[in-house]
C-alpha cells in the first residue's frame, strides 16, 4: 500500500516536472521568434538553462 502511493506520488512529480519544462520550453521559442534578446537573456527569461537555448535556437533554424 505504501510502495503504491509512493509510486503514484512520484509519477505525478515527474509529469508536473515535465509539464513544467515544457512551458519554459514553449516560452524560450516565443522569445526567439522576437528575434532582439540574447540567448542569455532567454535563458534567464524562461529558467532554461544557455545550452538548451541555443540548441532550440538551432532547431528553429533548421
Amino acid at each position: 500500500m505504501m510502495m503504491e502511493l509512493y509510486d503514484q506520488e512520484e509519477v505525478i512529480r515527474s509529469y508536473v516536472k515535465s509539464k513544467e519544462h515544457d512551458t519554459k520550453v514553449e516560452t524560450a521559442k516565443r522569445l526567439l521568434t522576437i528575434g532582439k534578446l540574447s540567448f542569455q537573456e532567454i535563458a534567464i527569461g524562461s529558467g532554461l538553462p544557455i545550452e538548451e537555448v541555443e540548441e532550440l535556437a538551432g532547431l528553429q533554424l533548421a
